[in-house]
């Protein structure tokens, strides 16, 4: 006698489930190769040190946490699709067909572009996509252009590639709806979870916030498990929300461990008030002038200027993207939110305005830069910092026809264009040079034909163009009568890799930067091994220039020692902050409120060593993590407007 299958069996049941099923498993399939390749092509960058060799537990629990992450994702995606398809079953098929389909179609492929993209990405802001890319969205492709014709070709045959495999997943979903297998099975446990979901709103909006993981791995950890769709769609929706004051020590303590307002030692010893030259050096790390460097780089100008100026050898940057070191360098305060401080809502919490300022004492101003009409938002943030007048390359008359970087206009060019800007200028005056040639992809113009020595990076053979163009530009400037009453000040906007994008990654070096001032009525050599960061700048300028009224600021006056306090501050990624003295640095975790690492990078200059359970450092551990968390509760309560002190 034979046995008849009831209708509902579980072959049944599996036979009607198993196209969606198989469709998810598929796209968690691509989404797990490309976090595999990310692994893989940034591990020197994620992990440094005795991280390198971490146990096979670990790597267990990335893989745990990476599937938790990608299934996540997958599932918010298509539990709409799946609950669109079946609402499409009592409707027109065509609703589905072109409607529908199409426009998960362009979500599910944008999300493995994104996770795509971020492989290379990654090593450009150190951690995965956020709503701060729709603001430099056009420089990836711009760069693109200038590549040669295969990268190019790879580039865009990836894109269609990609989207067409993700075309073929849901055309066979809707080939297998249009047989009857609705999933009715599927779609009801997921219908269950999301009740249950909303249920316990609480504990799911916890397992939303993309830095979930890390009640579980460590902030270095975290970019290899997060899915950049994931962290990119969560920022941009909540990129208009405030910033969580910090509550870590009471606000007496805070106050009188971290001042930000406060009176510069200014110059009084001029009667004739200084004129500023600033230079924010794209992309350019202190290797290339530390001489024990592999990196150190041949710079005929610098190696000259530097036995007439102060050299700060402790210099650090705050992060690593340009739009933060701009705001660090010129506003002289930190970067919280994930978008461009100058396109938030934050524009209008308590700051000095550096081109304001100036005004006060009779000061022109003017910003220089070879990239296009406010590219990064840099001409919003002049304005909004109160500098009068920006020049980019549409300005420099023939631009079309001098050497381009895919950045913009080669440094030289731009720096003739200035020198004529200073030259027509009335004294007092400040003037900024934002340079490009430093910047990836590392053009160089065909004119410039020096001889590198074969060791030399292409990040190296740029300095080496950008050391030339300053040399030309200051053969010109001696020349003028504006040059001996002027200050230049030489500051990097973050730290790059001095071998390329595929070099290493180290928590102290990777955010060690040049400054340099230069004083030609002055004329002496000084080396200044304080630690000082971006945050000095704006009060240096300022107290340069002799202005006497308070100022808010995170730093000193580089050239007052006094106000230098010895700790500078940085911010790896969105949920780690460091602060380092002259013998350690130390990372904490605003997520978890925990210290992460404790290094004494003297002693360990590889920083293998974590001393946090050295009970022998339990002095240092603690007045570091007392400095650090003072730095964070004072810079909260002040994007929210409170009264700082």
């Amino acid at each position: 006698m034979k046995i008849k299958y009831l209708p509902f069996s579980g072959k049944t049941v599996w036979q009607n489930n198993k196209p969606f099923i198989l469709f998810l498993l598929s796209l968690l399939l691509i989404h797990s190769i490309l976090k595999l390749i990310f692994y893989n092509y940034n591990y020197t960058v994620l992990f440094t040190g005795a991280e390198l060799n971490d146990s096979g537990f670990s790597k267990v629990k990335l893989i745990k946490w990476s599937l938790a992450n990608d299934g996540l994702i997958i599932l918010l995606i298509n539990t709409a699709l799946l609950l669109l398809l079946q609402m499409g079953r009592f409707v027109t098929p065509k609703i589905t067909t072109w409607l529908t389909l199409p426009v998960f179609i362009l979500i599910n492929s944008f999300a493995v572009l994104l996770n795509l993209a971020d492989i290379f990405y990654f090593r450009f802001h150190f951690q995965r996509a956020n709503a701060d890319l729709l603001y430099v969205l056009d420089h990836p492709f711009t760069q693109l252009f200038h590549q040669n014709v295969f990268i190019i070709a790879a580039f865009f045959a990836a894109i269609a590639g990609t989207i067409f495999l993700i075309w073929k997943l849901h055309k066979k979903l809707l080939i297998s709806f249009s047989n009857r297998r609705h999933c009715n099975l599927v779609t009801v446990v997921l219908l269950l979870c999301i009740g249950s979901a909303i249920s316990f709103k609480t504990s799911f909006s916890r397992i939303l916030v993309p830095t979930y993981p890390l009640i579980d791995i460590k902030s270095n950890q975290l970019p290899v498990v997060q899915n950049s769709f994931h962290t990119f769609s969560y920022s941009v929706f909540r990129k208009s929300e405030r910033i969580t004051e910090a509550n870590y020590l009471p606000a007496a303590v805070c106050d009188s461990i971290f001042k930000i307002k406060k009176l510069l030692q200014t110059n009084t010893k001029d009667t004739v008030k200084k004129n500023i030259v600033l230079f924010i050096m794209e992309s350019v790390p202190y290797d290339f002038f530390d001489s024990a460097s592999n990196f150190k780089v041949d710079m005929p100008f610098f190696d000259s200027i530097l036995q007439h100026s102060t050299f700060f050898n402790n210099a650090f940057c705050y992060a690593h993207e340009s739009n933060k070191g701009i705001v660090a360098i010129l506003a002289g305060i930190p970067t919280l939110s994930e978008i461009p401080l100058y396109h938030s809502q934050f524009v209008n919490m308590p700051i000095t305005r550096i081109g304001t300022a100036l005004q006060k004492n009779n000061y022109n101003s003017f910003f220089c830069i070879g990239d296009d009409y406010d590219n990064f938002g840099f001409a919003k943030c002049m304005n909004w910092l109160g500098i009068e007048k920006y020049y980019s390359k549409e300005d420099i008359p023939d631009y079309k026809n001098k050497p381009m970087h895919s950045m913009g206009l080669q440094d030289e060019y731009v720096l003739d264009f200035m020198h004529g800007k200073i030259n027509e200028a009335t004294t007092p005056f400040f003037a900024i040079n934002y340079n490009v040639s430093t910047h990836y992809p590392y053009d160089l113009p065909a004119s410039f034909t020096a001889k590198f020595p074969h060791s030399y990076t292409e990040p190296m053979k740029t300095m080496r163009y950008y050391d030339h163009s300053l040399q030309q530009f200051f053969s010109a400037a001696k020349k003028e009568s504006w040059f001996g009453n002027t200050i230049f000040i030489f500051c990097s906007d973050h730290w790059m890799f001095p071998e390329g994008i595929k070099g290493e990654y180290n928590a102290l070096s990777g955010f060690k930067i040049p400054v340099i001032i230069y004083d030609p009525s002055l004329n002496e050599k000084k080396i200044n091994n304080q630690l000082v960061s971006q945050f000095d700048i704006m009060g240096t300028i300022l107290a340069a220039t002799g202005y006497k009224d308070s100022i808010i600021s995170y730093g000193g006056n580089l050239l007052d020692s006094n106000s230098i306090k010895g700790f500078v501050f940085s911010k790896p990624n969105s949920s780690l902050y460091q602060v380092a003295d002259s013998n350690y640095i130390l990372g904490f975790n605003i997520i978890n409120n925990k210290v992460e690492y404790l290094y004494n990078y003297k002693k360990d200059k590889l920083l293998k060593e974590n001393l946090l359970p050295d009970k022998n450092s339990s002095v240092t551990l603690n007045q570091l993590t007392t400095q650090v968390k003072a730095f964070i509760q004072k810079a909260s309560l002040h994007y929210n407007s409170r009264l700082v002190k």
